[in-house]
């Protein structure tokens, strides 16, 4: 593994590539990442909660919410976003996790039950990946800042959620990551970013060419 850094926007290029000209799935691109993702985080603990959205960076955390759970680790799942707009390849991660009787939570406010799950379990962080371009607001900028002021221990899907994967700049409010797991090869942002949105990093081979 090289210790190259690249944009995030450098990095869309790179999975383009790999998908289009190589004719790597995209689907198998994110089994790569959730199977080199659990493989880092299986012994942290046994209990972990994943929030994710319906997006890829989502979709990554569905994947890795399967391994959890067919490695014995209690896995709870809670969603955001809508249902009917999650991308292909979530989807195909999502339809899997019902068929194992995981059923993620959506969530559309803030409920005791998640607040009682991230105080005490390892949070997996799989909301915005590195495509983020625009300000975190709304829901997703009150989860994010009860996740920071509740949890326990974070890890972050490929970068936390709302930090600029491009400059490191924060894209409203973001994820104060204890542990960011990256793909492929080291973000910029996450290089160039504040300690605490991004703690102890691991950049994980997922076989882009």
């Amino acid at each position: 593994m090289d210790f190259e850094i690249i944009s995030g926007d450098q990095m869309k290029l790179e999975d383009k590539r790999a998908i289009e000209e190589y004719k790597i799935p995209s689907i198998v691109l994110m089994e790569n990442a959730a199977m080199a993702f659990f493989n880092q985080v299986k012994d942290l603990a046994n209990e972990f909660v994943i929030v994710a959205s319906t997006g890829n960076n989502g979709g990554d955390g569905l994947a890795i919410a399967r391994h959890l759970f067919l490695n014995k680790k209690s896995v709870k799942v809670y969603m955001v976003g809508k249902k009917e707009k999650m991308t292909k390849d979530c989807k195909i991660n999502y339809d899997i996790l019902l068929k194992l009787g995981i059923d993620p939570i959506f969530l559309d406010k803030i409920n005791d039950d998640l607040k009682n799950d991230i105080k005490d379990k390892i949070l997996i962080d799989a909301i915005f990946g590195t495509g983020l371009s625009r300000n975190v607001e709304g829901f997703y900028k009150e989860l994010i800042d009860l996740i920071n002021d509740e949890a326990k221990y974070i890890v972050a899907v490929d970068i936390a959620s709302g930090l600029n994967a491009n400059d490191g700049k924060i894209m409203g409010t973001c994820i104060e990551a204890d542990m960011t797991i990256t793909f492929h090869k080291l973000k910029k942002g996450i290089d160039l970013a504040d300690p605490k949105y991004k703690g102890i990093i691991f950049t994980k081979y997922i076989g882009i060419p």
